[in-house]
């Protein structure tokens, strides 16, 4: 198991940085509140798009190819494929509906990766910490499942204030 750490940069963008704290990566949004965004990992930069009416699905691409598809549901699910290590099924969810813990379980339904998001007084920004127990995933992967992430997490807050 290792464990990752995402911090907000400003407020339009995040690193993700490993235990060493060597940039992995970086989510970078062209406007404060986007649901488009950018994965730059040297020298790759990927492109997310929302897709569908109520943009609850999303797709990564790298130049022309989709690399990833997210597919949020109203109860809360969303389903991960991810093409970038042949083709895997993910399903994330909320560990618990009442906290800010998302849970990540592969097709044998195997927890494989936990993300909580945690918010500092201090700079009044969020930040994420992700523990991982599945080697294989690549940091665009970590970083795409952190985008979707932080969009449902930015939805319910702004549910939750209106």
């Amino acid at each position: 198991m290792r464990t990752l750490i995402a911090k907000s940069i400003d407020y339009r963008s995040f690193e993700l940085f490993d235990e060493s704290e060597t940039s992995l990566g970086k989510i970078i949004y062209p406007k404060w509140y986007s649901t488009n965004a950018e994965i730059h990992i040297n020298p790759k930069i990927y492109k997310i798009e929302s897709k569908g009416f109520w943009t609850t699905s999303l797709e990564i691409f790298e130049y022309e190819k989709i690399v990833m598809k997210f597919k949020m549901s109203w109860t809360g699910n969303i389903v991960l494929i991810d093409f970038t290590n042949g083709e895997r099924h993910f399903q994330i969810n909320k560990e618990k509906w009442y906290n800010d813990v998302f849970e990540m379980k592969n097709e044998a339904e195997k927890t494989i990766l936990k993300i909580k998001r945690i918010f500092k007084w201090k700079d009044f920004k969020y930040y994420y910490e992700i523990v991982i127990d599945d080697e294989s995933l690549l940091p665009i992967t970590i970083l795409g499942i952190l985008h979707v992430v932080n969009y449902f997490n930015s939805s319910s807050d702004a549910a939750a204030y209106s």
